[in-house]
């Protein structure tokens, strides 16, 4: 019975995956297929490199927002004046970062099935790609976060993050037959109650917490709804609900019990990482025992 690790995009919080990481190892959780978008890609590939949970760790508890990043306030003024279309922020640390972390060719040697996935910015299309297939330039496609980052070029073709069209890549990992699939977010959102927004902010936060998970719910429910007529209410958990029933599949989702806030995706620094990680082990131990 084949397993899979589902590893969804958010920037900064992709903390919190390591730290699930590190509950699964410790229960001899061994994915045959990992399928990540975005931050989640980067976790992805790290495994898939042969990335312990310790060393996913260390690598998220030394990451600052140097390590990712160069941002000028005066380029970007200039930029504006001009109104010129010039991405945010110079991601140049962020690939000095990934080739001293990555053995790509360790990855392509790995029987772990990885696949990661990227946006064509000219066919608007989804795009899959798997060990044998990833390079430097699809980890660094698959987390540009769109005006933020710049796109990736890819055989001579633009990409942007994998997040805009399926930010919890399911979808491979139920072609490849898994039936054990641990799905991680970074977003309490379709998973607990929330309270409605108060202020502008909270709705902000809470609209971008919607994107997240909305693309999930979208290609997944879109591609199997019209086999059944019992998909009465679709939410997540009813989808996945009929899924295991339709499928013969175990799906278990684990993600944060509250909103971490819009400041989280960008906030690179140990001290976040290190509180993400010890969350993302205890909601992990909490999700296999209850």
């Amino acid at each position: 019975m084949k397993k899979a690790l589902i590893l969804s995009g958010g920037g900064a919080r992709g903390a919190y995956q390591a730290g699930v990481f590190q509950y699964l190892e410790e229960i001899n959780f061994k994915p045959d297929i990992i399928c990540g978008t975005s931050v989640g890609a980067i976790n992805a590939t790290a495994i898939g490199c042969g990335f312990n949970a310790k060393k996913l760790i260390d690598m998220w508890k030394k990451i600052e927002t140097k390590h990712v990043m160069k941002y000028s306030l005066w380029k970007n003024l200039r930029n504006l004046i001009k109104k010129k279309f010039v991405p945010m922020v110079d991601t140049a640390p962020m690939r000095t970062l990934l080739e001293s972390e990555l053995n790509l060719q360790d990855l392509r040697e790995n029987s772990v099935e990885v696949i990661i996935s990227a946006v064509n910015i000219i066919s608007a299309e989804l795009e899959f790609f798997e060990n044998e297939d990833i390079t430097l330039e699809h980890v660094m496609a698959s987390s540009a976060i769109p005006i933020f980052f710049p796109w990736q070029m890819i055989n001579g073709l633009p990409y942007w993050d994998g997040g805009l069209m399926a930010n919890t890549p399911i979808l491979p990992a139920i072609e490849r037959q898994a039936k054990e699939i641990v799905v991680v977010l970074l977003s309490p959102v379709g998973e607990v109650a929330l309270d409605i927004p108060k202020t502008r902010r909270q709705a902000l936060e809470r609209m971008f917490e919607l994107s997240l998970i909305g693309s999930y719910q979208n290609i997944m429910i879109d591609r199997y709804y019209k086999k059944s007529n019992r998909l009465k209410n679709k939410s997540i958990l009813s989808f996945l609900n009929f899924l295991e029933d339709k499928e013969n599949f175990h799906i278990r989702v684990i993600a944060p019990v509250d909103t971490l806030g819009l400041k989280s995706i960008l906030n690179f620094n140990v001290i976040q990482a290190d509180s993400l990680i010890r969350r993302g082990y205890e909601d992990a131990k909490f999700s296999f025992k209850s």
